[in-house]
């Protein structure tokens, strides 16, 4: 059985958008993985369109310590369009935040992307 694509897409955006540093490097990704018209909603704030998807990923890196990394912990499930994930992030062999995502998936892009976070640890 093949991996349906939204569990590719919602791997990718953590690694690929979560993680990147350079701000062209993750606008490339972020145009590559998500729709032009997606929406990230975190507890207290939603953001739609590109740009505004990089500028919150950037805040959000840039409060974090040198080496800080997002991974995803699994495994991720997805089918009709949805998936899920657990991650975890923190520097290396030390894990400070936790949580799941959820996206929607829209003509092979993610058009809603959902994160939830775990308690502090």
């Amino acid at each position: 059985m093949t991996e349906p694509a939204e569990v590719g897409l919602i791997e990718a955006s953590i690694m690929r958008v979560w993680n990147e540093r350079d701000d062209e490097r993750r606008l490339m990704s972020i145009e590559e993985i998500y729709h032009a018209a997606a929406t990230i909603y975190e507890p207290n704030r939603a953001v739609t369109g590109h740009r505004q998807i990089s500028t919150v990923v950037a805040e959000v890196l840039a409060e974090t310590p040198p080496g800080f990394r997002f991974e995803v912990t699994g495994p991720t499930l997805g089918h009709h369009g949805l998936a899920v994930t657990r991650w975890q992030g923190g520097p290396p062999g030390e894990v400070t935040i936790s949580g799941a995502d959820a996206v929607r998936v829209a003509d092979g892009k993610i058009f809603e992307h959902y994160f939830f976070f775990d308690p502090k640890l």
